[in-house]
């Protein structure tokens, strides 16, 4: 088994290796020992210039990992390139794939000239290492990656390609999250190092609109003490010390999204990784009269009334449609539609209704009234409809007409019996 594996093998439990979904390569199986990569090079501006002068600057780069010291140099290898040795072990499996979907930028960690005293590392040096940080997003919310790099002082000070070692590594599954309303979510945290850290301190910090800022769980490596400040968060205490800063969220309410920020701190680097929290609940639809079909008489007016109920975020679409029940004619959008004012609930979602006033006639005779509403929340539109029956108006003239033909027929008929009663020859 490589050395990645036995090194997650021993931080992680294989139940919470499944729950962070890091599926562990296993005895016979072979991992690239190279892997390429485009990124993306953060350049600071230059202490010496004015802040209206100093601007960051960004160069494409070509960034060469391998999980040995003895890397392949292609030819084309020139102080664009950095070469990195992946000894956290963590971003090597993941760049042969979807290289593509990969975002990659690399950018200078500042120790504000305080030597980070690194496991490995010589102490006490006239010249400091530099330090990068390593930041891999996939682009379609798979994983994010950071790793911190250092760069020994004499290599800096020559030319070519710049050498590093990737000894810190802190990863998440998805950086963005979606809940719904009183759900529980699992936000995954793990870091991985070169060695087995002797303190680890991790804060989790949520960070809202509007500049809210709270701590929402505390972890002191050195106590190895848990202090939670949120009553809805749950770490697993254990799986700390061994690579796993992952928190659950319980009975998740709109007011508990926002960014999670993981920080986890060790020997002088300190490294954080955000966590997109959103609540998306989903409409509930009702459309009244709640019946599947509404006969009417020519004439008469009826109000259909479309109901949406209990949605987050705010933005919901509501159109009526108006479609016949057979035939291969394209659905009609209904104009004139009015809506009420949004309504907000006790638990923060949100209510509104669509209404319409329908005047039925004999064009709306077997025709379906439908509601189509959309919402993030909801995968496929709901559609609620009403099939409208209309019959035709009864008309009071035709009705007196009828009655006073009836009457002239009657007399008519009288008339000719009298008649024919006079002519009728006696005979004696």
């Amino acid at each position: 088994m490589v050395a990645r594996e036995m090194l997650l093998l021993n931080l992680f439990s294989p139940e919470l290796l499944w729950i962070l979904g890091w599926h562990v390569v296993e005895a016979g199986m072979k991992l690239g020992n190279v892997g390429q990569l485009p990124c993306i090079l953060e350049i600071p501006p230059e202490p010496s210039k004015s802040p209206n002068e100093a601007q960051t600057q960004w160069q494409h780069i070509q960034l060469v990992l391998s999980s040995s010291e003895s890397m392949f140099l292609p030819h084309q290898a020139n102080s664009d390139t950095f070469f990195l040795q992946d000894k956290a072990g963590v971003l090597l499996p993941y760049i042969d794939k979807d290289v593509d979907k990969l975002e990659c930028k690399v950018g200078r960690y500042f120790t504000a000239n305080i030597q980070i005293l690194w496991p490995g590392l010589p102490q006490h040096q006239a010249l400091l290492p530099t330090w990068y940080i390593v930041t891999i997003t996939h682009m379609e919310n798979h994983f994010r990656i950071i790793t911190f790099c250092f760069q020994p002082a004499e290599a800096a000070q020559g030319t070519g390609p710049a050498p590093l070692s990737g000894v810190f590594s802190l990863y998440t599954k998805a950086s963005k999250v979606q809940a719904k309303l009183q759900e529980t979510v699992f936000l995954s945290c793990g870091f991985v190092m070169d060695h087995i850290p002797k303190v680890v301190d991790v804060t989790w910090v949520l960070r809202q609109k509007g500049g809210r800022y709270r701590e929402v769980l505390k972890y002191t490596g050195k106590q190895g003490q848990v202090v939670h400040l949120h009553k809805q968060v749950e770490i697993f205490p254990s799986e700390i010390p061994r690579g796993n800063a992952s928190i659950q969220l319980s009975n998740m309410a709109i007011k508990d999204e926002g960014n999670y920020f993981c920080s986890v701190v060790t020997a002088g680097l300190h490294g954080e990784l955000g966590i997109d929290v959103a609540v998306v609940e989903a409409p509930k639809v009702t459309l009244f009269p709640q019946t599947p079909t509404l006969t009417l008489k020519e004439g008469e007016e009826q109000k259909l009334v479309c109901e949406v109920s209990r949605y987050f975020p705010l933005e919901a679409h509501v159109q009526w449609l108006r479609e016949p029940v057979e035939g291969r004619m394209l659905p009609e959008v209904v104009r004139n539609v009015l809506f009420g004012n949004h309504r907000q609930s006790s638990d923060e979602t949100y209510s509104f209704s669509s209404y319409y006033l329908l005047k039925a006639s004999l064009r709306d005779d077997g025709v379906r009234y439908t509601c189509r509403v959309e919402h993030e929340g909801l995968q496929f539109p709901i559609r609620k409809s009403i099939v409208i029956k209309v019959t035709e108006k009864s008309q009071p003239w035709l009705w007196l007409l009828s009655g006073c033909c009836i009457i002239l027929l009657v007399l008519l008929l009288k008339y000719l019996h009298q008649v024919k009663s006079a002519d009728r020859r006696k005979f004696y």
